[in-house]
């Protein structure tokens, strides 16, 4: 519990502190009512902690385990491995739920530890091996014990606070500042609520580690997960499935799926000292290829966009998931440590990216920051200028989109070789056609989730469904996206790092015939033409007036 505090009390520190000082400002200046939004925002927590689980169960449905307190009611390894870490934790068994989604995932809801659910796929129990799901299965009951639910849902309060205080006060002239300060202060709340968040997914692994002292199964579970690397055995799928759809009934594990990967070549060995030569073997046994798994982490440790992106995340990136393992006394990971530290790249690398990172940063935000000084501002007095710099931010936006939507394409044949892709980022897209077979969906077993998964032999990659707007995404999701479950797909698009690995979809076609394809890029397109012909038509009519 000292690291879970240590790593959460700046965050919970920092969030107080602003809602006491916006607070005690709308007092003093603005003879606010600022009980209203402190009362509000408490009030609608309780009942969003009230009924969020029962909303979670529903979206995403998932085929229940029974327990009898004691054991779970199944002969699947994974009863036994959740029995024992909750023993081990202190906390009553949770309620296990397995999902019918080939995408591999595992996730914690509910109100209390006594009202715990723990949410495993199908896709997870498939592509781990005993020891990797243990650590994953540790690190969720990790969540349970530090109360983490209860915890991020207390912390997502002040934000709202803050923001209903600035909704209350932005009316008040002798309260303008306070609005001000309200308004900023939610979003410094925000990116602090999201450190938490952070602080909590490293307690959990501090927790699984200190569990199983085996910190190499958890990192290479994380690089499973997040990288889309790894295989599924035939024996553990068909358990997998039989678990799924059997209400909880289902063969233990065998010993043979232990064995995966064992024989593959190792040629590449004497180049290396023999520590890297151990790590990578083991990287091979546990089906992961660990060339890709270092480059992976190269981008997220180069990269500038991986910080970047890591600052608006609610998880940390796994290169420092990994490396803050190191910190647990009988469980730090061993072989990942040294993968870890053979990530390296040449200066010319480095330079190449960092020297894209300022251009891709402006070319993302430039044309959003002139539109607001144009618009809300009030910097460019005549109309005419606010003309011109309307237009400008057209021009710039339709430079996003050309770099966001390159129309060149090219064929990937294994879509893992994409993780060593170090000039990917969240702003450049670069366009591929990838083929596989669709596994799942982006967001595992939830229903609204429109996003697809599609594997080939090397591993996985998530598909993003765009559209310009929402209930076109929920449709498809609802009556269409079950369709290319299991099926061989073609599928072009543009992949990005977000900072995990992912292709906007432009089309998917199945092997059956069937074919969706995406128009947020058109509209985006679009969209940024409209701006710049508002901006001319604004120049020419202030011009005419002068």
């Amino acid at each position: 519990m000292g690291f879970t505090l240590r790593r959460s009390l700046p965050s919970i520190t920092g969030l107080l502190g602003l809602l006491l000082a916006v607070g005690v400002a709308a007092v003093i200046w603005a003879d606010a009512p600022v009980w209203f939004p402190a009362v509000f925002a408490i009030v609608f927590m309780l009942v969003q902690y009230a009924v969020n689980p029962l909303i979670i169960q529903w979206l995403v449905p998932a085929r229940v385990i029974d327990h009898d307190g004691e054991r779970y009611l199944t002969d699947h390894a994974v009863g036994e491995l959740v029995a024992n870490r909750c023993r081990q934790a202190g906390v009553p068994l949770v309620k296990l739920g397995i999902v019918d989604d080939g995408n591999p995932n595992a996730f914690t809801f509910g109100r209390t530890p006594r009202d715990a659910r723990m949410w495993i796929t199908r896709g997870l129990l498939e592509r781990l091996d005993d020891r990797e799901l243990d650590a994953v299965v540790s690190h969720e009951v990790g969540h349970v014990k530090h109360w983490d639910f209860a915890v991020m849902t207390l912390a997502a309060v002040v934000p709202m606070v803050l923001y209903l205080t600035f909704l209350v006060t932005r009316g008040n002239r002798r309260a303008a500042y306070v609005a001000i300060g309200a308004y900023v202060a939610y979003w410094v709340s925000y990116f602090t609520l999201l450190a938490l968040s952070r602080a909590r997914e490293y307690a959990a692994d501090h927790w699984s580690a200190e569990c199983t002292h085996d910190g190499d199964a958890l990192a290479s579970a994380l690089v499973k997960i997040a990288y889309g690397m790894g295989q599924v055995a035939a024996e553990r799928k068909e358990e997998a499935k039989a678990l799924a759809g059997s209400g909880g009934r289902g063969r233990g594990l065998g010993a043979s799926e232990r064995a995966n990967f064992r024989a593959r070549s190792m040629n590449v060995m004497g180049i290396f000292d023999q520590r890297e030569a151990d790590a990578l073997a083991a990287a091979f046994a546990s089906g992961i290829d660990p060339g890709r798994a270092v480059a992976a982490m190269r981008w997220e440790i180069v990269n500038p966009w991986g910080r970047t992106m890591e600052k608006l995340s609610s998880h940390p990136l796994v290169a420092r998931r990994i490396e803050a393992l190191a910190d647990v006394a009988d469980g730090a990971p061993k072989t990942w440590n040294v993968l870890r530290a053979t990530v390296d790249v040449t200066p010319e690398q480095r330079a190449a990216v960092r020297k894209a990172y300022p251009f891709e940063l402006v070319v993302a935000v430039a044309p959003w920051v002139i539109l607001a000084l144009a618009v809300l501002g009030g910097v460019f007095r005549s109309l005419s200028a606010v003309g011109l710099a309307v237009a400008a931010a057209g021009v710039l936006f339709l430079l996003k989109q050309r770099v966001r939507y390159p129309t060149r394409f090219e064929a990937v044949d294994e879509v893992t070789s994409l993780l060593e892709r170090l000039d990917a980022s969240p702003v450049a897209g670069i366009g591929v056609n990838v083929k596989g077979t669709i596994i799942g969906r982006g967001f595992p077993g939830y229903v609204l989730s429109p996003d697809l998964v599609v594997q080939d032999s090397s591993g996985f990659v998530p598909l993003l469904y765009r559209q310009p707007l929402p209930f076109w995404a929920a449709l498809f999701a609802l009556f269409r996206a079950d369709r290319y479950m299991g099926q061989e797909v073609l599928a072009r698009g543009w992949y990005r790092r977000l900072p995990g690995p992912a292709i906007e979809l432009r089309e998917v076609q199945a092997a059956d015939g069937t074919k969706a394809r995406t128009f947020s890029w058109v509209t985006r397109y679009f969209a940024s033409g409209l701006v710049l012909l508002v901006g001319l038509i604004l120049m020419a009519a202030g011009l005419g007036g002068a």
